[in-house]
């Protein structure tokens, strides 16, 4: 019998304490929601070569119970920068954010669906 097959891409995200980099599985499931299901180190090039980031995800993104958060800081989420569109982690503990990656600052909007492609880096 064959298993459920699910669709899963790697988006690239920055720690917001360390600006290290890492990867964020995200997996659709059968309610056409994607899922991020694991977190991990990883650098800009290793990212780069393997295509993280290649493919666009769209839609409703929400935490998997199992989600660890940033290999780094431990931050439980992510903020997509409404500047760069790069994702840096966050906890929840501000409605104010500074992007990992090209430092604007701003206030939080919650957002219901997103676009994401981890690109670019």
């Amino acid at each position: 019998m064959r298993e459920d097959v699910r669709e899963a891409n790697v988006v690239m995200a920055k720690c917001k304490l360390s600006k290290s980099p890492f990867g964020i599985r995200i997996e659709k499931r059968t309610n056409n929601v994607w899922y991020c299901t694991w977190a991990f180190k990883l650098s800009e090039q290793v990212g780069n070569n393997e295509g993280y980031g290649n493919t666009m995800i769209s839609g409703r993104v929400d935490m998997d119970p199992e989600y660890p958060g940033c290999p780094y800081c431990g931050g439980n989420g992510w903020v997509s920068c409404g500047n760069c569109g790069k994702l840096t982690c966050y906890n929840g503990e501000d409605n104010r954010f500074t992007c990992a990656w090209c430092g604007q600052s701003g206030k939080l909007q919650v957002a219901e669906t997103f676009d994401l492609s981890g690109g670019g880096y």
